[in-house]
């Protein structure tokens, strides 16, 4: 039997409860999550629902500053060795230290507030020496820490924003990928397989993407270019597994249908 089509309040509904208990998870209060409520809403414009002329300042384009470091800390040649690999660095000494490679990505930020929260999240690792490396090429933070909620806040906030620019019809831009593959029975037991296969083909299609937009930057070895407009870019790749499945009892046939993946279409 088919699954039951959800209708549109429904699935705002069961998208704004989504959203909610992630905000509950952080440590919001019941309050909080409300007041933010209500002030988004206040925001949109006047009572009869106009969205603000405003709505499209979102800070979405923003990186955090701990990715910012880690981007340049595996790009930049001035931290780079001779094998291109990440040079390890120390908090404040010399003259190529991490506390300036934190100033040189966001000079408002705690340098050493910052670094020892990169540490504690294991985003960075110390050495014997005293010097500190990346703990890997790609970081992923396993808990809620607030670097992992800015990205996850972030990464949804973009994916709206790339909806609405290829549904908006008055837009003479050009359309952003949005796209899916899915099934909705994979075996129980490829599921560690599927989590491994796809951190391998989305780590390849990142470096190839993260390659073309560095070699793009209006960033020069002495800073921005400033007589030339630059836009934030970039993409985001995730993966997800649903609950498990009741067993269904399957009726034998004389033939098989080969069924693939039903992808999205758009952009």
């Amino acid at each position: 039997m088919k699954e039951k089509i959800a209708t549109p309040s429904e699935l705002m509904n069961n998208l704004l409860l989504s959203i909610v208990a992630f905000m509950a998870k952080t440590g919001m209060s019941a309050t909080d999550i409300e007041r933010a409520f209500r002030s988004c809403i206040h925001a949109l414009g006047d009572i009869s629902g106009k969205l603000a002329a405003n709505s499209s300042n979102l800070l979405i384009g923003c990186d955090t500053a701990a990715g910012a470091i880690l981007r340049a800390w595996h790009r930049e040649p001035k931290y780079l060795d001779d094998a291109a690999n990440p040079l390890p660095l120390y908090v404040s000494r010399g003259g190529k230290s991490l506390t300036s490679l934190v100033r040189s990505q966001d000079e408002s930020v705690d340098a050493g507030s910052l670094i020892e929260e990169m540490r504690r999240t294991g985003l960075i690792k110390r050495l014997r020496d005293g010097k500190y490396l990346p703990t890997t090429s790609a970081a992923t933070i396993r808990q809620l820490h607030p670097l992992a909620v800015d990205h996850v806040a972030k990464t949804v906030m973009r994916l709206v924003e790339t909806v609405n620019r290829n549904t908006h019809a008055t837009l003479k831009k050009s359309p952003l990928i949005e796209r899916y593959a899915h099934v909705p029975d994979l075996d129980s037991r490829e599921a560690q397989a599927f989590a491994e296969f796809t951190r391998q083909q989305g780590a390849a299609c990142l470096e190839a993407i993260e390659d073309w937009l560095e070699s793009r930057r209006q960033r020069t070895g002495r800073g921005l270019v400033k007589d030339r407009a630059s836009v934030s870019a970039g993409m985001h790749v995730f993966a997800y597994i649903g609950e498990r499945n009741k067993k269904v009892k399957r009726k034998p046939s004389a033939s098989r249908r080969h069924l693939t993946p039903s992808r999205a279409i758009r952009a």
